[in-house]
């Protein structure tokens, strides 16, 4: 009697184990992020920074710890197609195409870039890169994003 009993209180207790468990995994949703970046005037490797803060967006730590979502893709003169899944919220985007392959966005000499850029709501920067409140948008189901590079 009493190992029937035990039997039916870890049974139940494993049933509401697994029903919690289910309902925080469908507390997290996720969705499509196809990123289309447009305009791409010589081949290289794009470097696309993901990030869901405005603290990190607007740092001038550029360390991958403060990236939410890092991709480094070869992309061809023309455009580039790539789809992600990413979980509901708050984004915002920084690109640069790297055509010297030496993994960092180059400069002239008073500080212009070399190297083609964009951001996400295809934001102009103007001394310096646009703030997280510009370059952000909302993902609350499937999105598709245009970067058009400078």
């Amino acid at each position: 009697m009493i190992f029937r009993l035990l039997k039916i209180f870890l049974l139940i207790i494993s049933f509401s184990i697994s029903a919690q468990i289910n309902n925080n995994l469908s507390q997290n949703k996720y969705f499509e992020l196809e990123i289309n970046i447009l305009k791409i005037k010589k081949p290289g490797t794009a470097f696309i920074a993901i990030y869901n803060n405005s603290l990190d967006f607007n740092s001038v730590d550029e360390s991958k710890n403060r990236i939410t979502y890092a991709l480094k893709e070869n992309v061809k003169k023309g455009s580039f197609s790539k789809i992600i899944m990413v979980e509901q919220g708050t984004y915002g985007i920084k690109i640069f195409i790297d055509k010297n392959n030496n993994n960092k966005f180059d400069f002239n000499i008073i500080g212009i870039p070399k190297e083609q850029y964009g951001f996400s709501n295809n934001v102009s920067a103007i001394l310096g890169p646009p703030s997280f409140k510009n370059a952000s948008f909302n993902v609350v189901n499937n999105k598709t994003v245009n970067i058009k590079m400078k």
